[in-house]
Parts: structure tokens; sequence; C-alpha cells
């Protein structure tokens, strides 16, 4: 069970090897920020991907007294993701993060048949949350980047969070499929995904974790709320992994907690060859760092 970001930050630690973080469209100053920031504490190796005259001036700027890192000079956001995610396809870097490059640009380049990043799962985002009244992590899906999953889609991002968490050490991750209510309601498609998705779960078509749905985010995350009800279930009061219907329910959930509430938080692209780091514009940096923090430390060999 990992409580917070700094249990994260150990693990990283003590491995032999740190990984090589490619910035994709480096000439960005929170990106360059968040990675020195990283570099300086030795979870990373940046290799920056953007205009290299740019770059160097904003990371001198940042006066860290760190040397430059490595720079691939490209001009155009075509060029810069074409040349970072090739890089990621070889085996050059173990991770990303995405900078100043257009969304689409860059997952043009992720999804490219010859040298992109597929794996023949559905990408997705994770949103690790560290909340200050939750008894340890909550990793949300998908809050950013799929906006209306059908059943198929919700068990890759199922999955996807799933492999997250063993990553991290967990054995038997405790998901929660969100929905508004516990019982199975035809009006309410998220209900009967959510029931689907459980027994797929009880089926053994879904593995390596806990699945329980439909559930309202009460029950899922409040022993309380578990007693008042009489609610049982090995995921009530006690879940790992929150999969939300669509993705305004998960875009309203981790700003409603973020801006009312004590918590950080680091957000993750998956289902790629390498984890991509990604979380919103007006995000902090330490948000930025924590992204990075999370792709260094689920990239690669675990035995590493």
């Amino acid at each position: 069970m990992i409580r917070n970001f700094e249990e994260i930050r150990s693990l990283v630690l003590s491995r032999d090897r740190v990984r090589r973080l490619g910035v994709i469209g480096s000439h960005e100053t929170h990106a360059l920020e968040a990675a020195a920031h990283a570099m300086k504490d030795g979870i990373v190796i940046p290799v920056l991907y953007g205009k290299k005259e740019e770059t160097i001036e904003k990371w001198e700027a940042l006066g860290t007294g760190l040397p430059v890192p490595e720079i691939v000079d490209c001009q155009t956001d075509e060029e810069i993701a074409e040349c970072a995610i090739r890089a990621a396809h070889d085996g050059k870097v173990d991770c990303l993060l995405k900078g100043k490059v257009y969304t689409q640009v860059f997952l043009r380049a992720v999804l490219n048949k010859e040298w992109g990043l597929r794996t023949g799962r559905q990408l997705s985002h994770v949103l690790l949350m560290q909340v200050g009244a939750y008894h340890k992590m909550l990793f949300l899906s998908d809050a950013g980047m799929v906006p209306y999953p059908d059943l198929k889609t919700k068990k890759d991002l199922i999955l996807n969070a799933s492999d997250i968490c063993h990553k991290l050490g967990y054995e038997q991750p405790k998901v929660a499929v969100l929905a508004s209510v516990e019982r199975v309601n035809p009006k309410m498609p998220e209900t009967v995904d959510a029931h689907a998705l459980k027994e797929m779960n009880q089926n053994g078509e879904i593995t390596g974790c806990v699945v329980e749905g439909p559930i309202s985010f009460d029950l899922a995350i409040s022993s309380e709320s578990v007693q008042i009800k009489e609610y049982e279930s090995p995921v009530a009061g006690d879940a790992d992994i929150l999969i939300v219907p669509e993705i305004t329910t998960g875009n309203v959930l981790f700003k409603a907690l973020s801006y009312f509430s004590d918590m950080t938080m680091g957000g993750i692209i998956v289902g790629a060859r390498v984890p991509i780091s990604m979380i919103s514009r007006a995000s902090s940096g330490t948000d930025k760092y924590n992204s990075i923090l999370v792709a260094a430390a689920v990239s690669g060999n675990d035995t590493e």
C-alpha cells in the first residue's frame, strides 16, 4: 500500500539505474523546471527535445546550477514529437514528459504504426492523488484523456490502472467502478457497465485486481458510510482505484479535491510502451514533479 509520493520517491531512489526522461517540447519553463528538480534529486536524467537556443536560455534562467542536459534540436511540433517518440520506441529514453507541443500532434506521433508506442491497449490517463483525509493513495481514471469510454474501453482503464498499481507493489488493487447508486438501473448505463465489469472480474476476464460496481463514491472511500449503509464488499471504504463513468465526472472530482482539500497529485498516460507524464497546464510545479516521479517509478524492468 502506497500512502504518499515520498514512498514512491524512495522506491525510485532504491534502484540501481536512473531512468532517462525525454522532455517533448523542452522550450517551456514549467516542464524544464520539473525536469531540473527531478534531475537534481537523482530521479531522472533528462534528454531535451525542442528548440535548442530557447531551451538553453530557459534552462539557465532557472538558476539551478545544473549542467545543461543533452538537447536534440527540433523546431516544429511535428519534428519534436517524432524525435522524442522514436527515441522512446528505440529504448533510448525510459519515460516521457509532455512540454510545449500540441497534444494532437504529440498523440498522433505516439500512435504512429511504424515508430510509435502502440501496445494494442487503449491509451488512458491515470491520476495519482494524495488526499489528506484518506489513508492511502487514490488512482483515478480517466479524468484527462478518454471522454466517453464504452464497456471494452473501461475494461482497459481498469487493466491500465491495475498495471500501475502492480509496478508500485500492489498485489490485488481494489477497484471501485463509480456510479451514484449501488443497484443496476437500465436507465443509468454507467450502472450496467459497472455490474458487467464486476462480472468480468469474477469470471476471470479481468484479473490482477478486485472489482466492485456499481458503487457510490462515499462507499468506495468512507468506512463510516459503509457501516451506516451496512454495505459489504472488500473494496468498500478501502478503494485503491476509482473508475469514473466519463471524463467530466473525473475532471470535476479531481479538481474539487484539488481546490477544496489537502491534495497533491501526479498524472501519467499509460497503455503505451513507456509511461508519459502529462497533467493540467494549471497544475503546480509539485504536481508536475510528482508526474515525473510516477513515470520513473513505473518505467523499465521492475527488478532494476
